[in-house]
């Protein structure tokens, strides 16, 4: 794969990081507000820039020969995707979201962790 190609794979991945938090966050406020409408887009849009995060997450993964390291990254990247999903769920439902957002604050923070190789395995 050329360094041109995963240079823009990882613009794309780390931009997209980004983008999950602001839409998660988003999508929780306008449904704690009640703003069906917004949360509904707000939600739309996280899991579209999910899907475009772990496309291009894989492509660096081919692109890099898979490393063990940022293969258990993505691992964790698509369980805390769920787990933001869950969260949602639950907050549409009423029920308590707390343990499940502090399980989500534990995955991003390991995720990034990782990612910027403050922990390497």
């Amino acid at each position: 794969m050329s360094p041109n190609v995963l240079a823009m794979l990882f613009r794309t991945h780390s931009d997209s990081w980004f983008w999950i938090i602001i839409f998660f966050v988003l999508s929780l406020l306008f449904l704690k507000t009640g703003k069906t409408t917004l949360h509904k887009i707000s939600q739309g849009l996280f899991r579209l820039i999910s899907l475009i995060m772990i496309v291009s997450g894989i492509g660096q993964l081919i692109g890099l020969n898979f490393p063990v390291t940022y293969v258990i990254k993505g691992v964790l990247a698509i369980v805390m995707i769920g787990v933001a999903e869950m969260v949602i769920a639950k907050a549409k439902r009423g029920k308590r979201t707390g343990p499940f957002l502090a399980v989500f604050v534990i995955l991003l923070a390991l995720v990034l962790l990782l990612a910027y190789r403050v922990i390497s395995i």
